[in-house]
This record gives structure tokens, sequence and C-alpha cells, in this order.
């Protein structure tokens, strides 16, 4: 049947024009304003204040805020050169609560998207993230990190309170490094002071189910030592960095790291520290234990013993 474009032209047309000027509309009726407020009440609901400059629109649904500032109740600090989050229309339409998120963060970007409503999914991809201005992986972790982070995210947070969340993580840091900082190794009777260390190319990939984060691989490669890890998993908590974390660690120091100045006055106490460690090709063996936030590390005595998770009073 052929079409009478002879009417149905005009139709088209006016039907068009509506849809365009609905959104043109739309975007300039959007409440900014009142969304930032509302964000800063959600934050402040959850112990956070949130402090923005130069709030904008973004599309058509979203907000775009420049020096983003973010305080936890505990003293935690996060801060980004730019957020923009839009809500998405298709999702919307469809009765889902979702956003499409773009963070320009410590010289790199995390870009994604998150949904709001039933099942919690987030899907995200890191781009270039410089760690040494990640300043608070450098308050959790005591350490001065090094490197570009790349990777991506994958989690699902079911709606079901009893459910568990199931997803995957994967990331890679090239020139990875330590620029100083401590290591807690209880044996020493606290931390243990070290220089700069390089760690060449650090890999993860890290799945989530049955309530656990299990690593799957964690090693690091082509530095002053290598890393490895076998078994370690954390065990899934509403706040991460609370997450119970077990298991065993390879570290071997190559012998270019003891030759620096600053490495050789240190390679004394090092060495007997880890003596009953000492593997037969020379590297140590490491029990991790601890929490995700503040991982921890001890020698783990190549005698046979059975690996056991730390006692309460040994964190």
């Amino acid at each position: 049947m052929a079409v009478n474009w002879t009417v149905w032209k005009p139709r088209l047309l006016y039907g068009a024009f509506f849809v365009l000027a609905f959104l043109l509309a739309l975007r300039q009726t959007f409440p900014v304003e009142a969304v930032m407020e509302r964000v800063m009440l959600e934050a402040g609901a959850r112990g956070w204040q949130v402090e923005a400059d130069d709030v904008s629109g973004a599309g058509f649904l979203g907000i775009s805020a420049e020096n983003v500032r973010a305080e936890g109740a505990e003293g935690q600090k996060v801060s980004a050169d730019r957020v923009t989050a839009k809500v998405r229309l298709l999702p919307l339409l469809l009765g889902r609560r979702s956003i499409a998120f773009d963070l320009r963060v410590w010289d790199g970007r995390v870009v994604g998207t998150a949904d709001l409503s039933g099942d919690r999914g987030l899907d995200a991809r890191v781009e270039a993230i410089d760690l040494a201005r990640a300043t608070p992986l450098r308050r959790t972790t005591g350490l001065e990190l090094l490197g570009s982070l790349d990777g991506t995210v994958d989690l699902v947070i079911p709606g079901d309170p009893a459910a568990k969340p199931i997803g995957r993580v994967e990331l890679s840091v090239k020139e990875a490094g330590v620029n100083g900082g401590q290591i807690q190794i209880p044996s020493l009777g606290g931390g243990l002071t070290i220089p700069r260390v390089g760690l060449g190319r650090v890999e993860a990939a890290l799945a989530i189910a049955d309530g656990r984060g299990t690593f799957e691989r964690l090693e690091a490669k082509g530095g002053d030592a290598t890393f490895s890890t076998e078994g370690l998993y954390f065990v899934w908590q509403p706040r991460l960095p609370n997450a119970p974390l077990f298991g065993k660690a390879t570290l071997r120091i190559e012998e270019k790291f003891w030759q620096s100045p600053a490495a050789s006055t240190l390679r004394g106490v090092a060495e007997v520290a880890l003596a009953s460690a000492r593997a037969p090709d020379g590297s140590y063996a490491m029990q991790v234990f601890g929490t995700l936030g503040q991982p921890q590390m001890r020698p783990l005595p190549q005698s046979g013993q059975r690996l056991r998770p730390p006692r309460p009073e040994e964190d």
C-alpha cells in the first residue's frame, strides 16, 4: 500500500517540532539548583558534606559542577575537578532511575552508568588516574603510591537485602611504585619505613560472588620487587574499607633495590624480620590480613604450618 506523504509529511514535521520544543523547554527549565541541594541533603544523611563551584545544567536532564569537595564524618576527603551526571532518558521511560556520570579526578577520568532503583548496578571505566594525587589512598594505606591506573568495574548490588552482590573488577597500573611510607609488620612491633620502590606493572582481577571478593590475580612485575597473591579474598561488607581480608602473598626483592643508598641501611633489618619466611628460591612468603582499607602482612614461616586467619587481638 502506497503511503500518502502529502498527508503524513506535515504530521511528522509537527511531531518532530513538538518533541524538539519539549526537549528544549525541559533543558531550559531543569531545576539545577534544586537538584544540587537534593544531592547535598542525600549526602548529608549518609554522613558526607558536599560543596561545589560553578554548578550548571548538562544535557537535557543533568547537572555539572566544578571543583567538587566531599568530606566524610570520619574525616575522609575526596575531591574532583569536575563532575557531570545525567539522567538516562530510555531507562526513565521504562520506569527505572539510571544516570550516566563523568568524573574528572586526579588527572584522569571515570565514566559510566549507575542504576539507582531495584538492583543497583555500576558499570564504569577508569582512565589514567594519577595515584600520586589520590590522597585518600595515601591516608588509608600509609603509603605514597605512584602510577597511572586504568580499568573497568561491573557490579550489581541486589535490591533484596538477603541477596549477595555480584560483579567483576579489572585494574592495571603502569609505572607503579611506592614513594616511601610504612608497611605494618606485627613481627616488628609496628610499621616498617620503606624507601621508594618501583613495582613495574601491577595487574588485578577481582570476582565478587557469594558474599566475598576473590582476587583471581594480583601481581606486580618488572620493578624493584615482584609480588603475587594466592587465595586472597575479602568478606563483603556494606562499608568496604572494613571488609576482613585474608590470604597469602609471595614477595621477592631484587638485588638492584638493595644497592640504592636508601635501601642498603634497611637490608639487615628486613632480612632478620623476614628470615623465617624465606623460601629456597630467595622469595618470602607472607600472610595477608587486616581489612580491605588497612591491609597488613606478616612473615609466614616456612615450616609447613597451616595458614590461619589472624586472631582479633592481632589486627
